[in-house]
């Protein structure tokens, strides 16, 4: 059966992500291991570094951001994607207000982490 959500039915909620207060609109969960969010991100808010222990994949939807990880840097903007492979560290930071659709894998268990790769 098809699953429609209508602009004006999103519920948003303010949530902890990696120790960041962000808002966040799931707009799928299928149970099984899939999920869909829409993220908002106020301007130059970082979350600071830390990592996934499954994929995630980001789409940015509108703002612009960056990307910072393994010794890269790059500026995203609308329309660009990334994917983020387990474990791998990075910090995003958007540098303007920014909103993504967010696609993982769940259950998604994600923390911060120290300079030297330790969980905080």
């Amino acid at each position: 059966m098809p699953k429609f959500v209508q602009v004006d039915e999103r519920e948003w909620i303010h949530e902890n992500v990696v120790g960041h207060a962000i808002d966040r609109c799931k707009l799928w969960y299928d149970g099984h291991g899939l999920s869909f969010s829409l993220v908002k991100m106020p301007p130059n808010y970082e979350l600071s570094l830390h990592r996934h222990e499954t994929w995630v994949a980001v789409f940015v939807v509108e703002g612009s951001m960056k990307w910072e990880g393994d010794g890269q840097e790059r500026k995203l903007g609308v329309g660009d994607f990334y994917f983020v492979h387990p474990g791998e560290e990075h910090v995003e930071t958007s540098l303007d207000e920014t909103l993504v659709l967010i696609i993982k894998a769940e259950p998604n268990v994600q923390y911060q982490i120290d300079a030297d790769g330790n969980r905080k």
